[in-house]
């Protein structure tokens, strides 16, 4: 009798030890914000000008053969921006930290560190991003000068 009352304390002292150690984990699901998910979808490189649009007088070649780079942190947040082949459009360094506001279909990006262009809006889908900015340009042949809208499609590399 002694034997079951000891066998029964230990289950029971088991018990309350093994429910002790089984406490339910929450599952942390935390949804991404507009910003991290825009940034996922610009996060790439992105080559190859195409469907360009400029203002009358504007020669397309003013976009080069433009390369653009966008990175995000480990959160998936902007983090740093990279312009190469198209000075004109964001300067000689073309380096920048960006941030973004919008969804896909309409969204904004600014740049802090590059220029004269440092906002342009977006529109990305899984291969091409179309982007378009109101700039000022000089004509460096003729000194002719004005203001329009520029656009142009990339392809995600």
């Amino acid at each position: 009798m002694k034997l079951i009352k000891k066998f029964l304390l230990v289950l029971l002292v088991a018990g309350f030890a093994g429910s002790a150690s089984c406490t339910k984990d929450k599952l942390r699901h935390e949804v991404p914000g507009p910003d991290q998910l825009i940034s996922g979808r610009l996060n790439g490189t992105w080559t190859t000008p195409g469907n360009v649009v400029t203002p009358d007088n504007v020669p397309a070649d003013v976009f080069g053969k433009m390369r653009l780079v966008f990175t995000t942190d480990s959160e998936g947040r902007p983090s740093k921006f990279l312009a190469q082949e198209c000075p004109i459009i964001f300067g000689n360094d073309g380096a920048a930290d960006w941030t973004v506001t919008g969804t896909e279909d309409n969204a904004t990006v600014n740049l802090t560190g590059a220029g004269p262009v440092d906002e342009f809006t977006v529109r990305v889908s899984s291969g091409t991003l179309t982007i378009s900015f109101f700039m000022g340009w000089e004509n460096t042949d003729t000194k002719e000068t004005g203001k329009g809208d520029f656009q142009v499609t990339l392809i995600r590399q």
